[in-house]
This record gives structure tokens, C-alpha cells and sequence, in this order.
């Protein structure tokens, strides 16, 4: 089953920087693969930005950088782009994912779970800094868990109603803190509700170390070999040495 052909998804945007051309070979070969057809949103590179958009759109005296702030509006871009075309589900992805191998199958079976829903809504389907839903919460044949916070912006699923209150949250407001940490505030505010998927199906390579960083500062001062052994230690802990003795992290 395709979702992304019998309408399931309305459409799929991809979030990347025209000069990461490794990034850009990447995602279209990832994507082929599944048979996902997909838009780039390429406005709005750090590079392009104004002092008259820095003024508008970040608080003063913040720390944040024209690489947060394009972001940003690179996402803004993408549920302006969901709103237009009239589509009621849209996958957003940044350039750098890794997509399970049952991507199409998995993500199909976790939308049709999320058809009851009603209200905005988004769901986290990639693990990101390995996060998982913890053990003691699990049950049989359940795929979607209702959390606090998102786990990234590298992955997820955003229906219409969502997209919207973002927007207009986001056209309405200045920044001061990275877009994570911005959609947690907005969806917390906004009551937007927060899914988790289990099993996760999507992987960064910018935490897996598939490519370097372009933002995380810690992250740029290891080897890509070290970030991968890091990743992967990470992930034994949290997905199984954390569920194995049901540890409430």
C-alpha cells in the first residue's frame, strides 16, 4: 500500500538548502525508493534573509541565528504551501532523513489509526535524539501515544486545522528560541495535540551521522563515526535497556 498514491496524503514537503547538494541527492534517491512524490521548499535560505526580516521576525537582543530563523520559515513555508493546495494530511520532511524500510506500510497503518482523531493535530514519526515512547506505556497493536512535546522537525505528519493554527500563530508573533522548542510552545498554547508514533520509521542522518550538522554546535565538534557510535549507544539505552527494566524517563 502506497499512501502517498491512494490519497492518504495530500503532499509531502522537504525542507532543505539548494547548496547541500549531497543532501538533495540523498532525499530524492530516499524517496524514489518508496515512490513519494515530493516538493522542495527552497525559500527563505539563512543566506537570503534581510536585516528587515531578522527586525520583523526575531526578538531583539536574542542569540538565535539566521540558520534558526530560516527554519523557521522554511516550515511556515510548507503548511502556507498544505493550506493553498487544500490538503487535509501533509508529510513535511527535512533533507537529511532515512526512511524505514516498511515506510509505506508502517505510515499508512499509523494514519489509519489517527482517522478518529479530531482538532489540529500532529504526528511524530521518526525517533530524532532517540526518543521513544517509554515501556510502561506501550500496548498491543496501539501505535499512536499522545505526549507533551514534539520529538523533532525532521518528520511528521500535520493535518490541515494544525498547520493553520501555526501559521497564524507564527505570522503573529516573533521568535526567540529554535523551532522545536517553538512548536512545543505553540502547541501547548494552541492546544494542538502531540502523537508519538511506535514504531518510529524515520531516522536523521544529522543525528545518525549520515552528514554533518548545520546547527547543533555540540554535534559539529564530533566526527561523523563518533556521532553514529554515540547515536547508536543511544539508542540501545533508551529504546531497550530503558523498556527492558520499565524505567519512567
Amino acid at each position: 500500500m502506497n499512501p502517498f498514491k491512494n490519497g492518504m496524503v495530500g503532499a509531502t514537503y522537504v525542507i532543505h538548502v539548494p547548496k547541500f547538494t549531497d543532501r538533495a541527492a540523498h532525499i530524492r534517491a530516499e524517496l524514489g525508493k518508496f515512490e513519494i512524490p515530493f516538493e522542495f521548499v527552497l525559500p527563505f535560505d539563512a543566506d537570503d534573509l534581510d536585516a528587515a526580516t531578522l527586525k520583523h521576525f526575531l526578538v531583539a537582543g536574542g542569540r538565535y541565528s539566521t540558520r534558526d530563523l530560516s527554519l523557521i520559515l522554511k516550515h511556515m513555508e510548507a503548511f502556507r504551501r498544505m493550506l493553498s493546495g487544500g490538503h487535509q494530511l501533509a508529510l513535511v520532511l527535512e533533507d537529511d532523513v532515512v526512511l524505514d524500510e516498511r515506510f509505506n506500510e508502517e505510515l499508512s497503518d499509523i494514519i489509519e489509526e489517527a482517522k478518529p482523531f479530531t482538532g489540529p493535530f500532529t504526528v511524530q514519526i521518526g525517533c530524532a535524539n532517540n526518543m521513544f515512547v517509554p515501556g510502561h506505556r506501550l500496548r498491543a497493536r496501539q501505535r499512536l501515544y499522545e505526549a507533551r512535546e514534539v520529538r523533532a522537525t525532521d518528520s511528521y505528519l500535520i493535518n490541515a486545522a494544525a498547520a493553520r493554527v501555526r501559521l497564524d500563530w507564527l505570522e503573529s508573533h516573533q521568535f526567540d528560541r529554535p523551532v522545536g522548542h517553538l512548536f512545543n510552545q505553540i502547541d501547548a498554547e494552541k492546544q494542538i495535540k502531540i502523537y508519538w508514533s511506535e514504531p518510529t520509521i524515520v531516522e536523521q542522518g544529522s543525528m545518525n551521522g549520515l552528514f554533518p550538522t548545520a546547527l547543533d554546535g555540540a554535534r559539529k565538534h564530533r566526527t561523523l563515526e563518533a556521532q553514529k557510535r554515540r547515536y547508536r549507544w543511544q539508542q540501545l539505552r533508551k529504546k531497550y535497556l530503558y523498556r527492558l527494566f520499565r524505567w519512567k524517563f
